[in-house]
């Protein structure tokens, strides 16, 4: 996890160099907002795996700043809170995110390998010749399954950075990208979750972040498309 930080901060580093926004000193604060922000999400975002009866103990633990146990799902929502509300504070209107783009799912999937050598966030039980043994019982590798479609999606956003025209429409693929993944991945999670319907807690946040970017990103391409055709008319 450590390692994954490490990369995802160079990588952002590089990336906010690359886009132009280092000539802003307010972006310096972005990556602060981003980190406190994940922090803290990731703890808060238990509320999806702890029972009703728990949730009392769960509250008590953030507020005496226990951060044992933390959230994927959580830490992306708390960190894109912290850099929008620091963006408000230091006064910065314009989208900050595409310098996340690579540097996020990269650093996902080094904490993904975490996870499977520390064997939390474990899959399910399984007699596939893939599974592994964890604990005395074989499951499907799931961390290493997220590990490798989350450093596919980065390597695809790296070759793919310059494609987007509309600034933040970048992050905004990654983030329906990796909300997409763990829809997927979570059918083989072991580890216990609330489950609401045909989905669990967790797929439902997937599923709504997808669809939410999703029609950012289609409203970015008609209006893109309209400007466009302007354009050509006026010519």
């Amino acid at each position: 996890m450590v390692v994954g930080a490490i990369v995802g901060l160079a990588v952002r580093r590089a990336e906010v160099r690359r886009l132009g926004y280092a000539a802003d000193a307010r972006h310096r604060w972005i990556g602060l907002g981003a980190l406190v922000g994940a922090v803290v999400g990731a703890k808060v975002g238990m509320v999806l795996f702890e029972p009703a009866a728990s949730l009392a103990e769960l509250w008590a633990r953030i507020f005496a700043l226990d951060f044992a146990g933390k959230t994927v799902v959580g830490g992306i929502a708390g960190g894109y809170l912290g850099v929008e509300l620091t963006k408000r504070l230091v006064g910065l209107r314009a989208s900050t995110g595409d310098a996340f783009a690579v540097a996020l799912p990269l650093s996902l999937s080094f904490g993904r390998i975490g996870c499977w050598l520390e064997g939390c966030c474990y899959g399910v039980p399984s007699q596939a010749a893939w599974a592994m043994p964890l604990g005395g019982v074989a499951r499907v590798p799931v961390q290493l399954v997220d590990a490798l479609g989350l450093a596919l999606l980065a390597a695809w956003r790296w070759r793919r950075r310059d494609a987007l025209r509309t600034r933040g429409d970048a992050f905004r693929v990654t983030l329906v990208g990796i909300a997409l993944i763990r829809l997927g991945t979570q059918f083989w999670r072991g580890d216990p979750v609330l489950r609401w319907g045909p989905l669990d807690a967790v797929q439902w946040v997937c599923l709504l972040t997808a669809l939410a970017f999703g029609a950012l990103l289609l409203r970015s391409s008609l209006r893109r498309a309209a400007a466009d055709g302007g354009v050509d008319a006026a010519s």
